[in-house]
């Protein structure tokens, strides 16, 4: 029976300061202070003229449209869940990570950072297998949904008593996976039936804002001062409830986010130059792995941008499906049009390659259905921060 009090192998884990309010924690004992009503202004009206900072409902109405379309054209309007045969409705909601992962770890376990399914169960039960595993792969540990998006319900437990808090707090399946340093990218593939190696339609490097003290600023302030962060000071705020009004000594940098998700604060970079053979020889052994898995974004780590650019040291986080957006879209300064361009293609090419695999017999899922499932998303999202 493993110790649950003896010493925890370290991971590649960032060190530094870290919220001390857990994420799900809302309600703090004071109201973290906003910016001046000017300062408010500013920012509305600079994310105002970024479309990256859009709602989802008004930026893809048009995609919308298109796909209604490309249903009419192709006479099978849920073409587009035939994509990814290995993934329920193609991976558009409401699939299950592990389903994807677990080929991938049995396969071809260098490319994927080792993980294990948590059921749910009684909560003591599930932090002893959490730290069962931590005690394999090191702390921090990464917990998350077992079905979940756009960075939902991810947290990075530092702690065995964050694990138990989490573990307590949700109840549902749980993936807890080694957690992964380096750089982060997000590339977006797509491979038809009997093509032998995929086409890359998006590359984007996943970075992270941060600020450094300057021994006299609070982290408050230098947020305010940071072009990018200020941006998504809202959302830094609330997460950093407890220390705006620290000041970083001289030199210390704190990385404000550490979710590779947009709408979590990530910054995305367009690196479609990092295309290379060697890294396409390496995708095409990771989609061997999977069988079923040819459309989507993979969300992974590597030691360097040169090891990316070798095909080296990949360590996949999550295979993402249909609903997967080309990320590079959001690279700052984008064009509006730009970003249709590529989506209106992404989506094309969804259509076309679930239209090839529907003609080899795989089911599509019903309209019906699939609204089923959306309902249920937006059910587990009230759950989940």
């Amino acid at each position: 029976m493993m110790d649950m009090h003896a010493p925890l192998p370290p991971s590649a884990a960032p060190r530094g300061l870290h919220p001390s309010a857990l994420p799900w924690q809302a309600e703090v004992q004071d109201a973290p202070p906003q910016p001046s009503w000017l300062q408010s202004l500013q920012i509305r009206v600079e994310r105002a003229v970024r479309w990256e900072f859009w709602p989802s409902w008004l930026y893809y109405g048009p995609i919308v449209l298109w796909i209604l379309w490309l249903g009419l054209k192709h006479r099978s309007p849920m073409a587009f869940t035939a994509a990814n045969p290995a993934l329920e409705a193609g991976g558009m909601v409401g699939e299950k990570k592990h389903l994807a992962l677990a080929p991938l770890q049995n396969n071809a376990p260098d490319l994927v950072a080792k993980f294990t399914l948590i059921e749910s169960a009684d909560a003591t039960e599930r932090t002893a297998a959490a730290m069962a595993f931590a005690q394999i792969q090191g702390m921090p540990l990464v917990l998350k949904p077992n079905v979940g998006q756009r960075g939902r319900g991810v947290f990075v437990a530092r702690t065995q008593a964050e694990v138990r808090d989490y573990m307590t707090r949700f109840k549902g399946d749980v993936i807890a996976q080694r957690h992964i340093g380096g750089e982060e990218f997000g590339v977006f593939v797509a491979r038809a039936p009997g093509e032998l190696q995929p086409r890359i339609l998006s590359i984007v490097h996943k970075t992270f804002p941060t600020v450094t003290g300057n021994g006299t600023l609070s982290l408050r302030e230098l947020i305010l001062a940071d072009a990018r962060a200020r941006l998504i000071s809202s959302l830094l705020f609330e997460r950093w409830a407890h220390e705006l009004d620290r000041v970083p000594a001289i030199g210390d940098v704190v990385k404000l986010v550490e979710i590779g998700a947009h709408c979590r604060g990530s910054l995305f970079l367009d690196a479609a130059e990092h295309a290379t053979p060697a890294l396409v020889a390496t995708l095409t052994r990771l989609l061997d792995a999977v069988p079923g898995y040819a459309f989507g974004r993979m969300d992974l780590r590597v030691p360097s941008v040169a090891h990316f650019r070798r095909g080296e040291g990949l360590q996949v986080l999550e295979l993402n499906g249909v609903s997967a957006e080309s990320a590079h879209i959001y690279h700052p300064g984008t064009p509006l049009l730009t970003g249709y361009k590529a989506m209106f293609h992404q989506w094309s090419t969804a259509f076309a390659i679930g239209a090839a695999y529907e003609k080899q017999g795989v089911a599509t899922t019903s309209a019906w259905s699939l609204l089923q499932q959306f309902l249920a998303d937006l059910r587990r999202s009230e759950t989940w921060f």
